[in-house]
């Protein structure tokens, strides 16, 4: 309860207005502008006045109070009012006349959007507080309309391990629910392996997978990644996926136990624009459609040639195919002085990534652009690799803007190669396994050759890859060698694409990474700073060259 008074405010201001426009006598004044001591009547006549001054005060610090009180009553009413007013006008608020589906639209797309921006759309489906979840918290209307309206939003989804205990083991539960929800939806969905070390999990991620197998009519997009146990079951889908776009499959452990039959999951799928395997079987054979395929990869550890014909095959079949992708190679297979296969002829192949020497032999590929030799061993080089690449391209007569040899063995036809793609503007070699002595007079060869220049009206023009824009040299195994190809015309080759024409491609992008032991090179200190000195020319250059004692 505040004090009560028989004024007003302005009564309040005005009972000591005289305190703004008093003024000191004139003796008393003069001793505040000096160090003297007042007179014994000044003395008197000072205490009389402050003592004067005690109950002004008092009554004043009263009215502060009382009004700092007020003040404070009156902001709790202000929020209480604006918090009653803000009720009554959220009635009328425009979005509880916006109809449920419109709602629902309105959700799906700002969910779309701030997914999008995040690098995925598919949310956990154990996890309460992410996705559609999420949403359905807001208040009973969200929630409804969510429920209802939003199957897209259930369809994109993620079924992962580890398994949340705060479900109580009510994650079947939980999928079946979201899938009912998803109505007839197309699903897009990523199913990641169950925990090698839990029996409880192996045991609900398989029930989970046969409720996505019993629902595989609606898939559209599929990312699997199962253990070797789950993969007799995808046969169940066979004729049951008319709206699968793009597989991605991976088979994760040891596959030794998966036994080598054929996998016709895939046979029947008319709209398969997009089909990754991974781990599979070696001796597995993998049937599907080829009429809508787009890109195509098979990662596996090598069964021999027993594959090339079959996906000659495919290539020759698949008018629409972009992306070739297939492991198959030996490091120690010989050169045959013939080739037995039919060559595939695809016009619509533009990236293509092998290692097989007899599959590169069979292929015509004339709008080949990218080519990325895959190796996954984790001893010596496939070779001849890049005499099958030079035998292709030569039958191809097509030019590379992109070429990629990740541990491939280097052979006197890389040059070769490099002449016959006078477009190649992307060029890496990255080699993790242990650096060959043979390598350096290739690599000392090439350098040299790609140093060499012509005049081409009036303006000199590189001989080799004249409109390369990013080179890179990843070697990460170098042991008590002398790398005689980096030296002075390495530094000169590098310098000479930096400063050419302006009319014609410039390098923008040096990387260079040498680590190992006891290795040197022919660079001193100053080769090293005139690279590093490019970046003023606008390279981005990176330049480590690291030789450690062993």
């Amino acid at each position: 309860m505040l004090p009560t008074y028989a004024f007003t405010v302005e009564e309040m201001l005005a009972r000591h207005d005289w305190a703004l426009t008093f003024v000191h006598p004139p003796d008393v004044d003069s001793l505040f502008r000096t160090n003297n001591m007042p007179s014994p009547a000044q003395a008197v006549q000072i205490k009389a006045s402050l003592d004067s001054l005690e109950a002004p005060l008092a009554e004043v610090q009263s009215y502060l109070n009382l009004l700092r009180d007020a003040v404070t009553s009156l902001e709790t009413q202000m929020s209480r009012l604006q918090s009653l007013r803000h009720d009554y006008t959220t009635a009328f608020s425009p979005i509880r006349r916006v109809p449920s589906e419109v709602l629902a639209k309105i959700l799906c797309c700002s969910w779309e959007n701030s997914r999008a921006d995040k690098g995925s759309s598919k949310f956990n489906v154990f996890v309460m507080r992410d996705g559609p979840w999420r949403l359905g918290q807001v208040c009973g209307l969200w929630r409804s309309a969510v429920e209802t309206f939003c199957p897209e939003l259930w369809s994109t989804l993620s079924i992962n391990d580890p398994l949340y205990p705060s479900l109580k083991n009510k994650h079947v539960e939980v999928l079946r629910c979201i899938l009912e929800r998803s109505c007839n939806h197309p699903l897009h969905f990523t199913f990641d392996r169950p925990s090698a070390n839990s029996d409880t999990s192996l045991q609900v991620m398989e029930q989970c997978f046969n409720i996505m197998i019993a629902h595989s009519a609606r898939w559209e997009t599929a990312e699997i990644i199962v253990p070797p146990l789950f993969i007799p079951r995808l046969n169940l889908i066979r004729g049951k996926i008319d709206w699968l776009k793009k597989m991605n499959l991976e088979v994760c452990f040891n596959n030794s136990g998966l036994e080598s039959k054929s996998i016709h999951a895939f046979e029947i799928a008319p709209s398969l624009q997009v089909l990754h395997l991974r781990g599979m079987h070696p001796e597995a054979n993998i049937l599907f459609p080829t009429v809508n395929l787009v890109s195509f990869s098979d990662h596996r550890p090598w069964s021999g040639d027993r594959l090339d014909p079959e996906y000659l095959g495919v290539v020759k079949s698949a008018p629409n195919l972009r992306s070739f992708s297939y492991i198959d190679f030996d490091v120690v297979r010989p050169i045959s002085t013939s080739h037995t296969l039919e060559r595939a002829i695809n016009s619509s192949i533009e990236k293509l990534s092998t290692c097989s020497l007899d599959f590169m032999r069979g292929v015509i590929l004339p709008s080949l652009k990218e080519v990325a030799p895959l190796s996954t061993v984790t001893w010596g080089y496939p070779v001849n690799a890049l005499y099958g690449l030079n035998e292709m391209l030569i039958h191809s007569q097509c030019s590379l803007t992109r070429l990629a040899l990740d541990d491939i063995a280097l052979d006197e036809n890389l040059p070769v190669i490099l002449q016959l793609s006078p477009q190649l503007e992307e060029f890496s070699i990255d080699l993790r396994q242990e650096w060959m002595d043979e390598y350096d007079p290739v690599m000392r060869d090439l350098v040299i050759r790609m140093k060499e220049t012509i005049i081409v009206e009036g303006s000199p023009q590189h001989c080799l890859v004249p409109s390369l824009q990013r080179f890179t040299i990843g070697l990460y195994h170098v042991c008590s060698v002398t790398l005689s190809f980096l030296d002075l015309n390495f530094v000169e080759m590098i310098a000479s694409r930096v400063h050419g024409p302006h009319f014609v491609p410039q390098l923008t992008k040096l990387y260079l990474l040498v680590l190992g032991y006891m290795w040197t090179s022919c660079l001193d200190e100053d080769d090293v700073l005139a690279l590093n000195g490019l970046k003023d020319k606008d390279l981005d250059v990176f330049v480590i060259l690291r030789s450690a004692d062993p």
